[in-house]
C-alpha cells in the first residue's frame, strides 16, 4: 500500500501546479495500491478483498469534481481520437472509479454522479470503432480501446451488482434470497442510457470480438441479479430482442466459431433464466415484458428447422452446433423451474402450449442423448408419461425414437 503521505504530496503538487501529469501520477499510485479490486475478468468468481479501499470522505475534498472535469474532456475528444496520454488518463479514471466502488459505501455517491453517462458515451464510441472493419482498423492496435471497454463494463457492474451476485451464480455458487436480503448496500439506480447502449452494441456486431459480446452479456446478467428495481428497468422488449438474436445468430458462424457459440449461448441462456425468475417475482404492473412473450420467442427459436438454415451455411458442423444449442435450451427450461414459485411458472408454461412445442420439436429433430442422460431419466419417466397421458399425447410419445422421448422426459420432469 502506497503511503498516505505520498498520495497527499502528489495531490498537493497537482493542486498547486495544475499539471495533469501529477494527476496521472496520483491515480497510478492509488490504483496500483488496490490492483486486486479491478477484477475485470467476468469469467472468474469474484475475489475476496484483503484491503477495502477508503470511503470518499477520506479522499481529497474536490477529487470527484476534478475527475469529472477530466473525464468530460476525454468524452469531448474521443470521437476525434484520443492521443496516447489521454487514452491512458481515461483508463486510469475508470480504474479509479472501479476501485472506490469496491468500498460498497461509495456506490450510491458515485452512482448519482454523471460519471456513468460519460463512461457509457466513451464506451459506445469505442465499440463502434471495434465493430467497424476497415483497412485502417486492421493496421491499428485495438488493445487500448478493448481494455477501456472491459474496464468500463466492470465499472458498470460495480455500480449495479456491488455484491457480485451474478458472478457467484455464473460460477455455480448459490446466492439465496436470505443472503440477498442481508446485503446492506443497494445497487445504484440504473441509468436510462443503458438500454439503448446495450441494444446498439449488438447492432451490426459481426466484427465485434465474441469475448466483448460475452462481457456485455455478463453485465446484463449482473444488472438483473443486482437488484429487482434495476432488473425490471433492464428487462425490456429491446433487451429481450437482443438476447434472442444472440441465440439465433448461429447461421452467421463458421466452423471455427462453434466453441464461441457454445459459451455465448450458455451465457445468454443463464441471462434468460435470471430474467424469467426475476419477472416471476414481480407484479404485472412492474413488468415491461411478460414471461409468456419470452417463451413464445424462445419456443419459436427452439423449433427452428436446422435443415433449412444449413442451406445458407452449408456446414455439417454448424448443424451439430445448432442441435447442441437446442439441447442447451431444453436444459435451460429445467433450470428456470428451480425457483420458489415453481407451480406458477408451470402454469405459465402450460398456458404457452409448451407440450405442443416440445413434441413438435421432437417429431422434427435428430437429437441424440448420451447414455448418461438415458440413465438419469429412468426414475422420472413415469411422471412424464402421466402428464402426457392426461394431455392425450402419450401415443405420440410412444411413436417417437427413444432418444427423443428421453429428452422430453428430462424437460418435463425436472
Amino acid at each position: 500500500m502506497a503511503s498516505t503521505e505520498r498520495l497527499y504530496e502528489v495531490w498537493m503538487l497537482y493542486c498547486n501546479k495544475k499539471d495533469p501529469d501529477y494527476l496521472k501520477l496520483w491515480l497510478e499510485i492509488f490504483v496500483s495500491s488496490y490492483e486486486k479490486c479491478l477484477d475485470v475478468d467476468f469469467e472468474k468468481p469474484p475475489t475476496r478483498l484483503e484491503e477495502v479501499p477508503p470511503v470518499m470522505s477520506l479522499l481529497p475534498d474536490n477529487i470527484l469534481q476534478v475527475l469529472r472535469h477530466q473525464l468530460l474532456q476525454c468524452v469531448q475528444k474521443v470521437s476525434d481520437g484520443l492521443e496516447e496520454e489521454q487514452q491512458t488518463l481515461a483508463l486510469l479514471l475508470v480504474k479509479f472509479l472501479i476501485v472506490v466502488c469496491r468500498n460498497l459505501s461509495n456506490v450510491e455517491e458515485i452512482g448519482t454522479c454523471s460519471y456513468i453517462n460519460h463512461v457509457i458515451t466513451m464506451t459506445t464510441l469505442y465499440i463502434q470503432q471495434l465493430k467497424s472493419k476497415t483497412k485502417e482498423k486492421e493496421l491499428e492496435d485495438q488493445t487500448p480501446a478493448e481494455e477501456f471497454v472491459r474496464h468500463a463494463l466492470t465499472f458498470c457492474e460495480s455500480l449495479y451488482d456491488p455484491y457480485r451476485n451474478w458472478r457467484h451464480r455464473a460460477s455455480g455458487e448459490l446466492v439465496s434470497a436470505v443472503e440477498k436480503s442481508r446485503q446492506k448496500f443497494k445497487a445504484a439506480p440504473l441509468t436510462l442510457e443503458f438500454i439503448p447502449f446495450f441494444y446498439q452494441c449488438f447492432q451490426e456486431s459481426e466484427h465485434l470480438k465474441e469475448s466483448l459480446k460475452c462481457c456485455l452479456l455478463h453485465l446484463f446478467g449482473a444488472i438483473v441479479a443486482g437488484s429487482q428495481r434495476n432488473a425490471l428497468l433492464a428487462i425490456s422488449p429491446a433487451t429481450m430482442e437482443v438476447l434472442m438474436r444472440v441465440l439465433a445468430d448461429c447461421d452467421t458462424l463458421d466452423n471455427q466459431d462453434c466453441q464461441d457459440l457454445t459459451h455465448k449461448a450458455q451465457l445468454t441462456l443463464k441471462c434468460l433464466t435470471e430474467v424469467v425468475q426475476m419477472l416471476l417475482a414481480s407484479s404485472s404492473d412492474q413488468r415491461q415484458v411478460e414471461i409468456s412473450t419470452i417463451l413464445e420467442n424462445y419456443f419459436k427459436l427452439l423449433n427452428s428447422d436446422p435443415a433449412a438454415l444449413t442451406v445458407r451455411s452449408k456446414s455439417r458442423q454448424w448443424e451439430n452446433c445448432f442441435v447442441a444449442l437446442q439441447i442447451q435450451m431444453l436444459n435451460t427450461i429445467t433450470e428456470m423451474f428451480d425457483c420458489s414459485d415453481r407451480p406458477v411458472l408451470q402454469a405459465i408454461f402450460l398456458n404457452s402450449n409448451c407440450f405442443e412445442h416440445l413434441i413438435r420439436l421432437l417429431q422434427n429433430s435428430k437429437l441424440v442423448v448420451n447414455a448418461r442422460c438415458k440413465t438419469a431419466v429412468k426414475s422420472e419417466k413415469d411422471f412424464a408419461n402421466k402428464l402426457l397421458t392426461e394431455m392425450n399425447e402419450y401415443q405420440v410419445l410412444l411413436e417417437l425414437p427413444f432418444a427423443s422421448s428421453t429428452s422430453l422426459c428430462m424437460v418435463l420432469t425436472n
